[in-house]
């Protein structure tokens, strides 16, 4: 089995931005302004990445650690 390669800062960077692009400009319950419209109109043009990317960019989740609120606590 191939073992996963950690992720390199510029992507990480790169899933931030996008990110951030879709939170302002994404708009839910409005077809104009879908992710697809997001990926066409913004994204494709600014950086260059493909669909596959862009989405595989809004999966990935950041590295910070979330607080689970039903996890016990022992302190």
């Amino acid at each position: 089995m191939a073992k996963k390669h950690p992720k390199h800062i510029s992507t990480k960077l790169s899933a931030e931005t996008v990110k951030d692009i879709v939170k302002q400009k994404y708009e839910p319950g409005r077809q104009d302004r879908c992710k697809e419209w997001v990926y066409r109109t913004i994204i494709k043009k600014q950086t260059g990445i493909s669909r596959r990317t862009f989405f595989r960019y809004l999966k990935e989740e950041s590295d910070e650690i979330k607080e689970d609120p039903n996890q016990l606590k022992l302190f």
